[in-house]
């Protein structure tokens, strides 16, 4: 067992020296720094195969839609009058003319589309589940059952639609159901009845964000560059905001290769780089991963409940099948972080070089998702499971003698008494949030 736990200590420190982001890993990579617009990255491919005698009979998951437009069209609106407005005073630069024609393109293409699937994020959800099959061929060429449900977003119920498509053309005979109720938002999406206690300190780091965001988000190198008098521009452009429109113009142009426009030479490689920081920061606070700040994850539990119940539902039923999420970055990333990945947890305060140890370009790109795949032995009560993020093997905090395996009835244990301690409170139904 001591070498075991040896083993196991150098396999994650070996993969905490390689998860550190670098400057020169965002230089060579630049589409790393959309964060998490960046397109979903190719797994490593390396699967270990499961202990001998051991078989996949059950994959439970849970996934972010694909590729999308800008949520709102209120980016585009803003800078189109911005660069009107400078047009009409002549104050705009050669340069600025350029990047007002190509905003025009683009807000022309995104018009009456905030929001939705790309053709690339219905290619991402295809891959997804064409190597799934290919991944797990005995366990899903079978007469199986795929249950599949999601948000009531068009761009995930969309993604849920392709991935399960694409399984059903690779194995006809699966039968697959579909839902997006909102029955089942409770757990599939943030479940905003559970009360997050207060912290103190949680104030303090939205004060320290914005300084940080206004020092590397100024905007002053984009008004410099866009008009022949910044100082009027200023009488009716707040730099600050401007910039942060037109960095998720930039990063947004990465979800929409046919269209061919790009804006990342408003920012250049420091710029970019200095957007993602700032972006990075922002959902490691938002959504409580920040050490000081509000425990937001705890609307996250549900999910994990759901995950732990329908398992071992599963198990007792002595049953295979294949159990489908589909929803957003905003429960992907939590997700991880209450499960314990080391992708998600190594995380802290200090803004400045949070991304050193933490990036939403590992955790959430487009098409994101979390996989608990299960394996039992015929004649062994032990089911195994292993965690897949992104479809790369990963960690949890549980002790294993086989890892990137673990013992399900230790995993499910750790879990069950993770949600105990936390002593979820509910508001009650009149003081529920909208």
């Amino acid at each position: 067992m001591k070498k075991t736990v040896l083993i196991l200590t150098g396999l994650l420190l070996a993969w905490a020296a390689g998860a550190q982001t670098s400057r020169e890993e965002l230089l060579s990579h630049m589409e790393l720094t959309a964060g998490n617009y960046a397109n979903y990255p190719a797994p490593t491919g390396h699967l270990t195969p499961a202990p001998e005698g051991y078989e996949a009979f059950y994959i439970s998951h849970y996934g972010r839609h694909g590729s999308r437009y800008m949520t709102s069209d209120k980016a585009y609106r803003r800078l189109r009058h911005q660069l009107d407005s400078a047009r009409a005073l002549g104050i705009l630069t050669p340069y600025g003319k350029d990047v007002r024609r190509r905003i025009k393109v683009a807000s022309a293409d995104a018009r009456d589309r905030a929001g939705e699937l790309t053709a690339l994020g219905a290619r991402q959800h295809q891959a997804i589940a064409r190597r799934m099959y290919d991944n797990y061929p005995a366990l899903l060429s079978q007469p199986l059952q795929v249950s599949a449900n999601s948000s009531d977003s068009r761009r995930v119920m969309l993604s849920m639609a392709y991935f399960v498509n694409e399984l059903k053309a690779l194995n006809p005979s699966l039968s697959v159901s579909m839902d997006a109720s909102q029955h089942d938002l409770y757990y599939i999406k943030s479940n905003k009845a559970i009360v997050v206690p207060p912290c103190p300190t949680d104030g303090m780091l939205y004060d320290k964000l914005e300084q940080f965001k206004h020092k590397l988000l100024s905007g002053e190198p984009q008004m410099q560059a866009l008009f022949t008098d910044p100082d009027k521009a200023r009488t009716f452009i707040n730099p600050c905001e401007m910039a942060e429109d037109l960095f998720k113009t930039a990063i947004d142009m990465y979800c929409l290769p046919e269209l061919g426009i790009r804006f990342d030479d408003l920012f250049g490689e420091k710029g970019m780089i200095d957007g993602f920081r700032v972006h990075n920061a922002s959902w490691c606070l938002w959504e409580g991963l920040m050490p000081g700040s509000e425990k937001s994850y705890y609307r996250i539990y549900p999910l994990l409940q759901n995950f732990l119940d329908e398992a071992d539902a599963m198990i007792a039923a002595g049953g295979k099948g294949i159990r489908l999420r589909f929803g957003h970055d905003s429960i992907v990333l939590p997700f991880t972080f209450v499960l314990g990945f080391p992708e998600a947890t190594n995380t802290t305060d200090d803004m400045e070089n949070l991304h050193k140890t933490f990036s939403i370009f590992r955790l959430i790109p487009m098409a994101a998702n979390v996989q608990l795949v299960f394996f039992r032995k015929d004649g062994s009560n032990d089911i195994l499971v292993k965690f897949l993020m992104n479809e790369n093997e990963t960690s949890v905090p549980v002790k294993t003698d086989c890892y990137p395996y673990y013992h399900w009835s230790d995993v499910s244990t750790y879990y069950r008494n993770l949600i105990e301690d936390a002593h979820l409170q509910y508001q009650t139904p009149e003081e529920d949030e909208d």
